[in-house]
């Protein structure tokens, strides 16, 4: 019986590994075209670039003579590595990477989600592409990033615009301007945030002043009150009780008998409170 054991194991080792060894010699094969069609990919594309540099003023000019800015189709998309949605850009990233892609696959991967106005070079990977990028300003026209789309509205293909009639240098300035004027709108709005936030806590900083103050000076004036009534410095008529000497009370019922004590006490009172009052806030 040990021996029918020894024997399958043997052959299902064998099995297993003969499975995984062409599990990866398959995986090596398809790393080694993938990486062999990306090569082929891109020296088609640098291919197709630099004939669009070599070319640039002759296609520029008939171009012109149509009527149409120069239009030079960078990456072309399908619904394969055109991503709209969060749950497929979590489930198909990893497809943006079978072809070979002459600009950052992020814009590739959210071009959905990007004003394609403020893209510049800094978007570029390859060095042809750059060379085409420069070839354009050089010229004094502003090379600007734009989409085609089919009828339907889906995003066929990223292409550089050429148009003869924008100056890159004069758009170039207004970019930076626009870009100048919202970050000043945003730091205006932000300033304005702080400064209502700061006025709201000035606001309850003195209502809140004002309370303790009140509440002090109320409590100082009584407590002095009572305190010189004891020792006689002055003397309330009638002071049987806290409530009898307790002001406002004594200010309209017997102000002629305690305007003596009320003069000594609400001074005392007033600088004590305010003191306190200052410390607290």
């Amino acid at each position: 019986m040990g021996d029918l054991r020894i024997e399958a194991q043997n052959i299902l080792k064998a099995k297993q590994n003969n499975k995984r060894d062409k599990y990866i010699e398959k995986s090596i094969s398809k790393s080694n075209n993938l990486k062999n069609e990306k090569i082929k990919s891109m020296q088609k594309f640098q291919k197709m670039v630099q004939y669009q540099i070599d070319n640039f003023q002759k296609n520029l000019l008939e171009s012109a003579k149509r009527g149409e800015a120069l239009k030079i189709d960078i990456v072309k998309l399908n619904k394969y590595n055109l991503i709209s949605w969060w749950r497929e850009r979590e489930d198909k990233n990893q497809e943006l990477l079978e072809e070979y892609l002459p600009i950052k696959s992020s814009i590739v991967t959210f071009i959905d989600d990007i004003n394609l106005e403020y893209l510049k070079d800094d978007i570029i990977l390859d060095d042809t592409l750059k060379k085409l990028y420069n070839t354009i300003k050089n010229n004094d026209i502003y090379p600007e990033w734009k989409v085609k789309r089919d009828n339907s509205g889906v995003i066929k293909s990223i292409y550089l615009e050429a148009n003869p009639l924008i100056s890159y240098k004069d758009r170039n300035n207004e970019l930076k301007r626009e870009k100048e004027n919202k970050i000043l709108i945003t730091l205006k709005q932000n300033s304005r945030k702080v400064k209502d936030e700061e006025d709201k806590q000035i606001i309850k900083k003195i209502i809140k002043s004002v309370f303790i103050f009140i509440g002090l000076l109320y409590f100082l004036v009584t407590i002095l009150t009572l305190i010189s009534n004891d020792i006689r410095i002055t003397e309330i008529a009638n002071s049987n009780s806290f409530i009898e000497i307790a002001w406002p009370y004594f200010l309209f019922k017997d102000f002629s008998n305690v305007a003596d004590i009320f003069i000594f006490s609400l001074p005392i009172g007033l600088i004590i409170s305010i003191y306190f009052t200052y410390k607290i806030s």
